[in-house]
């Protein structure tokens, strides 16, 4: 055995160990009411985030795995070793036949009762509140048709159902809730999901097409051939990109058009390193300024979608945008401080050169991109399209017209859009098996800080992202937190903006690891350009991670405190 794979079978059993582990754990005993379903869904989650971290496996297929277990483990169509009882049918009876009381027709008992534990038995979701009225709505069924011969007695018999002792048995039934197959298989489909693939759509077609470079020569050309205004000039050109494109991909095509430039400059010049960091810099910060534009966005977006809180495309522009031009200009001072350019001149325009192409699938490629940029920063009431619809457009298009062929779609990130369907499907089961209420009903949030949640959440969120996939970050940690942010709403502890403010804090902090060649792919390749130490990426990124963490909590809180979210 190779001393590679010992390693990763040494990780794996790490999180198997760890992950397993959880389903000894004694809530019980703990004072946190967990059932077997519940156990395994903490199990998972402890199992996504170790897998993700330790990367054991590549972060998709882990994603995948999270999919098939909580199907086969946690849902209404799991393995017939994996059902278990889900609730306690000789108590649910009891609870019939006292609110008849000992004169009641026995059929008439027995037939509520089964009628009963029949409907039970089809739900997916099970509550006190749900037996209570599933009882209530059984018993006082023949009084709604006009067949009752004793509708008094029936409704006497409803009404002990919400007081004294039967109301309390039915408060402390032990109730087992499962995922739903179609939510789960679900998450393959979500409308984010299809927006990231309409981004994908643009992206390839842009590339295909030269419109990427030649947008590149026609925005760095502003910028003229000082040293120091081309690094800006190719920061902003790359955040530019990273908000409608992968960062990965923006990274990549820029490092490349970037490789005869860092030719010219001598090997002692330290700008080598400023030039090669600006493209990260770049991608990682301009991905935030769009919900498209990295994933933790859309992850945050979905959940605020499933609060019911309004944050259209444009809103998110409306303070992403701003956000990307202050770090920018942090970035560009930090990266000048750091890395001092000696080279005195720099013309790019002799490594971009080209032209847009003029032939009819181009021309369909310029519509179509200024299109559906337009539907997605115009408000939704002006043409009735949401940002998800709107992706689908690009779809179509460039499918009917051949700009996007079969080969093209197999050449698409789709590891990513199953990455973050795996994080949705971890969110399906965390809410449908009442995980996530339960825990969130023992933890007083109600009595917390909204503004010191934020800060805790934002800087915890932070840490994670510097060591792993700030998607498989984002996947963990917005369905917790939104599942907070909605108790902490209904208990009126945290408003409207409050919840926007700390989902979107979440998912920018996602996207802000960047210390490291591991936090992200743009790091990882810029550092593999041999201009970087990781001395010197250490220390940049943690004072762009800190300094970035710091302009988004103080943006988030003024925001709020002006009514910008409502």
């Amino acid at each position: 055995m190779t001393k590679s794979a010992k390693i990763t079978l040494i990780k794996l059993l790490i999180v198997l160990l760890l992950s397993g582990s959880m389903l000894l754990l004694p809530f019980e005993e703990w004072g946190v009411p967990i059932n077997t379903v519940q156990s395994r869904v903490i199990a998972l989650f402890v199992f996504a985030a170790l897998m993700w971290i330790l990367e054991v496996i590549p972060i998709w297929t882990t994603s995948v795995l999270v999919i098939t277990l909580t199907l086969l483990c946690m849902s209404n169509s799991s393995l017939i070793c994996m059902q278990t009882e889900r609730y306690d049918s000789a108590a649910i009876k009891a609870i019939v036949a006292d609110a008849y009381g000992p004169e009641a027709n026995a059929e008439t008992v027995k037939a509520t009762q089964d009628t009963v534990l029949a409907d039970l038995k089809k739900q997916t979701s099970l509550s006190p509140a749900y037996v209570r009225t599933t009882i209530n709505n059984t018993i006082l069924a023949p009084v709604v048709t006009g067949k009752a011969e004793n509708a008094e007695a029936l409704k006497t018999a409803a009404g002990k159902l919400y007081d004294g002792e039967i109301s309390k048995k039915i408060d402390n039934l032990k109730l087992v809730s499962v995922a739903k197959q179609k939510s789960i298989f679900g998450t393959f489909a979500d409308p984010i999901i299809i927006l990231f693939l309409g981004g994908f759509f643009l992206a390839d077609a842009a590339t295909k097409f030269r419109l990427d470079i030649n947008l590149a020569r026609v925005l760095l050309k502003p910028f003229g051939t000082n040293p120091k205004y081309v690094l800006l000039g190719l920061m902003t050109v790359t955040a530019v990109f990273s908000m409608f494109m992968s960062n990965t991909a923006t990274a990549a095509m820029m490092l490349a058009l970037l490789t005869p430039v860092l030719a010219l400059f001598k090997p002692e010049d330290r700008g080598r390193a400023a030039f090669a960091l600006c493209i990260p810099v770049g991608a990682n910060v301009g991905g935030i300024g769009t919900p498209i534009g990295t994933p933790p966005n859309a992850i945050a977006l979905k959940y605020m979608q499933d609060l019911g809180l309004d944050v259209t495309f444009g809103k998110w522009m409306m303070f992403g945008i701003p956000f990307v031009i202050i770090m920018l200009l942090v970035g560009w001072f930090v990266l000048l401080k750091m890395f001092p350019i000696e080279q005195q001149k720099l013309d790019l325009s002799k490594e971009l050169k080209g032209k847009f192409l003029t032939t009819p699938k181009a021309i369909v490629v310029y519509a179509t991109f200024i299109i559906t940029i337009l539907l997605w920063v115009i408000p939704k009431q002006y043409h009735g399209l949401d940002a998800n619809s709107v992706a689908i457009i690009p779809i179509a298009i460039f499918s009917v017209t051949g700009v996007i062929t079969k080969k093209d779609l197999r050449g698409m990130a789709w590891d990513v859009l199953w990455l973050v369907a795996g994080g949705f499907a971890l969110g399906v089961a965390l809410s449908e098996t009442n995980l996530a209420k339960d825990m969130i009903n023992a933890i007083p949030f109600g009595e917390w800080n909204s503004t010191v949640l934020l800060i805790g959440a934002s800087c915890i969120c932070l840490f994670m992202a510097t060591f792993m996939s700030h998607t498989a970050t984002a996947a963990l940690l917005v369905p917790i937190l939104g599942g907070v942010a909605g108790a902490m709403m209904a208990a009126g502890s945290m408003d409207t903006p409050g919840a926007v403010a700390l989902l979107v804090t979440v998912a920018f902090a996602s996207s802000l690891g960047m210390a490291l060649p591991i936090s992200t792919p743009p790091n990882a390749m810029a550092y593999a350009t041999g201009h970087i130490e990781q001395k010197g990426m250490a220390i940049s990124g943690t004072i762009l991670c800190l300094l970035g963490l710091a302009i988004t909590i103080f943006m988030m809180v003024g925001l709020g405190a002006i009514g910008f979210f409502g």
